[in-house]
């Protein structure tokens, strides 16, 4: 089925983060690589005019779509007249209980262009508000989306990068340009893959080794010795951290998972 997206002179509202794929190519690349099927209901975030849901309907046995812009979904449902498996909810995705999902049989994927402002929340509450949820496909600032994917010891890996791949594996599966999008963003996206994964190693206190995590990168130029002493003292650290075979100067970016995994379990 070919479907056209009606074109409107709808204004994009910033303070939604509203940027709306219009490259029907991306779109249809985005719903092949979450390989969603007839056995698939798809949780979208933030459909707008229907650019990406379009796919999604055609691939999917249904999409349900939280959008928080009343203005946009009368052309959304104009968009996708042609669908009857879709559902539409208006509200905050932030402020949505998820608990319905657990009365679904099928297979639950996300798959979504996110604004950019809520991306950390909204991965964090799909993460953690359910366990329905085994695939994310996200479009994400292209900077965020090498965050989440980094690897210990380089730049871009930080607590975000911890706390999410301890709940997920993850991968970038897509680059797009900022020109596929009106209004054009300043920076450029990629599509993340993000799956579930089984916990092999779990920390005594997860919400201890959470807030262990984000402390450790408080101030990223400081050793994790400084950025942890609001937590004990640096003579206690460095006797923790020597009893660990960690060197008392490392910095919290060469800390693997299992590391601060261990670490945790000891100062907690």
């Amino acid at each position: 089925m070919s479907t056209k997206i009606v074109k409107t002179d709808f204004k994009a509202k910033k303070y939604f983060g509203q940027n709306f794929l219009t490259d029907q190519n991306i779109s249809k690349s985005i719903a092949e690589a979450s390989k969603t099927s007839k056995d698939t209901v798809v949780i979208e975030v933030g459909p707008g005019m229907g650019s990406l849901t379009i796919p999604l309907l055609e691939r999917s046995k249904k999409v349900i779509a939280f959008e928080i812009d009343k203005e946009v979904i009368p052309i959304l449902k104009e968009n996708t007249k042609a669908f009857s498996n879709l559902e539409i909810n208006e509200c905050d995705i932030l402020k949505a209980d998820l608990s319905f999902l657990d009365d679904i049989k099928e297979e639950v994927i996300s798959v979504s262009n996110l604004p950019y402002y809520i991306t950390s929340p909204i991965i964090s509450k799909f993460l953690n508000d359910t366990t329905k949820i085994d695939r994310m496909y996200f479009m994400v600032q292209k900077e965020v989306a090498e965050r989440l994917a980094a690897k210990v010891s380089t730049k871009d890996y930080n607590a975000f990068s911890i706390l999410t791949q301890y709940e997920a594996d993850i991968k970038v599966v897509l680059n797009v340009k900022r020109t596929c999008f009106h209004p054009q963003p300043n920076v450029d996206s990629a599509v993340v893959e993000i799956k579930r994964r089984e916990k092999d190693n779990k920390p005594k206190d997860e919400k201890f080794f959470k807030s262990l995590v984000l402390t450790a990168f408080k101030e990223r130029r400081k050793t994790l010795i400084n950025n942890l002493s609001s937590m004990k003292s640096k003579d206690e650290l460095k006797v923790i951290l020597s009893e660990l075979d960690i060197p008392v100067d490392v910095r919290s970016e060469n800390l693997t998972i299992d590391d601060f995994i261990r670490l945790s379990d000891r100062m907690a």
